[in-house]
């Protein structure tokens, strides 16, 4: 069975990749709200079990992009399928806090 394929995925993933470049500056408007919503999502991460784990795969890949999603389960150390679900939880994460996921 095929995953299924949303629209928003890019602009969600542009979101958080635009996101340490917007961290601490003044914003308004969509840029707020896009702040708003990966600061949010950052925050409940924390929160989940193995929030640090999943906050390095998410830096690694999102937002330093300096490594893929193997290099990052590598480093962190965990499973290839453990970091290619904390990505997807968290793009769904941020994406629910914009208003995108119901």
């Amino acid at each position: 069975m095929s995953k299924p394929r949303y629209r928003w995925w890019g602009y969600v993933k542009s979101m958080i990749r635009n996101y340490p470049a917007v961290q601490d500056k003044y914003c308004q408007g969509n840029t707020l709200k896009e702040r708003q919503a990966v600061q949010k999502a950052i925050d409940e991460t924390k929160r989940m079990e193995n929030g640090v784990e999943r906050l390095q795969v998410i830096d690694m890949v999102l937002f330093r992009q300096t490594h893929t999603l193997d290099g990052a389960a590598l480093m962190v150390p965990c499973a290839y399928d453990t970091a290619q679900k904390y990505h997807a939880q968290f793009i769904k994460l941020v994406a629910r806090n914009y208003g995108l996921l119901d």
